[in-house]
C-alpha cells in the first residue's frame, strides 16, 4: 500500500514537471539575482544535491551490507530474519529513490531552470 502511494507521488511530480515545461511555463531563472552569483548558484546547487544523494546512496549500501550480514547470521531466528528482510527491502527502495532523484535533479536543472 505504501509503495503504491510513493510511486503515485513520484510519477505525479515527474509528470507535473514535464507538463510545466510543455506549456512553456516560467522557468525560474527570472528570480535569480543578476551578476556573478547567478552564474555560480546553479552549479553549486547541483553539486550540493549530488553530494546529498551520493551520501544517501552510501547509507543505503551500508544498510544493505548490515542487513545481509544480519540475515546470514540469524541462525533460524524468525525475528532477526524478519527484521533483516524489512531492512533489505527498505534499503533497496532507498537506492531506487536515489537513482530516480539523480535523474530528476538533472531534468530540473537542465530543462526547467536552463
Amino acid at each position: 500500500m505504501k509503495m503504491t502511494k510513493i510511486l503515485a507521488v513520484v510519477s505525479g511530480v515527474a509528470s507535473n514537471l514535464y507538463l510545466a515545461s510543455a506549456v512553456l511555463a516560467q522557468t525560474g531563472t527570472e528570480y535569480l539575482p543578476e551578476g556573478p552569483l547567478s552564474k555560480e548558484f546553479l552549479p553549486w546547487v547541483k553539486d550540493v544535491l549530488n553530494l546529498v544523494i551520493g551520501l544517501a546512496a552510501l547509507v543505503c549500501v551500508a544498510i544493505l551490507i548490515a542487513s545481509g550480514y544480519t540475515y546470514i547470521t540469524a541462525a533460524g531466528d524468525e525475528s532477526k530474519i524478519e527484521k533483516a528482510t524489512k531492512s533489505l527491502t527498505y534499503a533497496i527502495v532507498g537506492l531506487v529513490i536515489c537513482f530516480i532523484s539523480v535523474i530528476l535533479v538533472q531534468f530540473v536543472l537542465t530543462n526547467v531552470l536552463k
